[in-house]
């Protein structure tokens, strides 16, 4: 495609979109402001997906979208996406392409045409990640106004517009808070682990670890955040590591969840893997002593001289104090992560 003068202008103001807008709605309408000053539609719809509730929640529009907003709120709407291809990572497909005529699709049939909707491009947006973002629609009631060039210019953009809509590169941010992580993942509503921009991923933070069982669990319990400790089988023997998750679900928006962040111990004031263990179970709820000695399998006496310890080392008189501080370090071994997990790369 040679250099189109609109194009170049329509990338440079969309990048700028990405830098500077604040909040997901904010950037997708502005998004459309930028796409309305290249390309001849009537309505605008930009949405994001939420790929384990199958439905795609408005960002923004502009013109007479309550038709679109109504199809998408259909129970079909995304399995009919699917059926005719506009789900999948290809170029932007206009109404005149589609593999069914318009009166025989839903979405035309029931909203658009009856609307005065004769001519349109969509599109599935697609992140640099690889994520499926969202979805884009344009429509116009002059079928001959959106044409092959229309589509072409906006298939060079999509990809940008995927990118200024990612939340991840969002949870990111919020995520360089924790400055020595060394890997990381977002993790969803479902329990999946999908790529933290900037940082590598680990077996650690594989879908079926335990790590992030213990961190969804102790996230469901409230707060904005948790740190604890996870003990790690290796090939020199057990190490610990230190785990951070930050809530960042938006439950009526989409499936993203949580940041999982992992990092080295750091400072563990002469705590043993023992006394960090008392701990967690401490925070746990597990008391009193005679518990403690029985939940981790040593006696009653051992148990007393990693409280004393923890006590010491935390500066706290009694045993709600050390739980609180416990607690706020992060100096804790949870209970559902008593056995030390494998390590290994993915």
């Amino acid at each position: 495609m040679k250099c189109d003068p609109d194009l170049v202008r329509l990338q440079d103001e969309l990048a700028d979109v990405g830098t500077m807008a604040e909040g997901l709605n904010e950037r997708a309408l502005e998004i459309l402001e930028a796409l309305g000053r290249i390309l001849p539609f009537d309505a605008g719809w930009l949405a994001v997906r939420d790929p384990e509730r199958r439905r795609h929640v408005p960002l923004a529009t502009t013109g007479t979208a309550e038709p679109l907003r109504r199809y998408f709120e259909s129970p079909g709407a995304d399995a009919e996406l699917e059926h005719l291809g506009l789900n999948s990572a290809q170029r932007p497909v206009l109404a005149s392409e589609l593999p069914v005529p318009l009166p025989e699709i839903c979405a035309w049939a029931e909203h658009l045409l009856p609307a005065g909707f004769r001519g349109g491009i969509a599109g599935a947006l697609f992140a640099s990640t690889g994520r499926h973002v969202g979805f884009l629609s344009l429509l116009a009631e002059d079928p001959a106004r959106l044409s092959l060039a229309d589509r072409q210019i906006l298939g060079a953009v999509t990809g940008v517009i995927a990118d200024d809509l990612d939340r991840t590169q969002e949870i990111a941010t919020t995520a360089r808070i924790v400055g020595t992580a060394e890997a990381g993942v977002v993790l969803t509503r479902g329990g999946d682990a999908l790529p933290l921009p900037g940082l590598p991923d680990d077996r650690l933070l594989a879908p079926d670890s335990p790590i992030l069982a213990a961190a969804t669990q102790e996230l469901s319990a409230g707060g904005p955040y948790t740190a604890f400790l996870a003990p790690v089988a290796g090939p020199d023997g057990e190490r610990l590591v230190r785990i951070t998750a930050l809530d960042c679900a938006l439950p009526d928006l989409d499936h993203l969840s949580a940041a999982v962040l992992l990092s080295s111990p750091g400072n563990l004031r002469g705590l043993t893997p023992l006394d960090l263990r008392v701990l967690g179970q401490l925070v746990a709820g597990t008391t009193p002593v005679p518990a403690l000695a029985a939940a981790l399998h040593v006696d009653s006496r051992t148990t007393t001289e990693a409280l004393r310890r923890a006590e010491v080392a935390l500066d706290a008189p009694g045993l709600t104090a050390v739980a609180t501080r416990a607690l706020r370090s992060g100096l804790r071994i949870p209970p559902g992560l008593s056995r030390p997990t494998r390590t290994g790369r993915r």
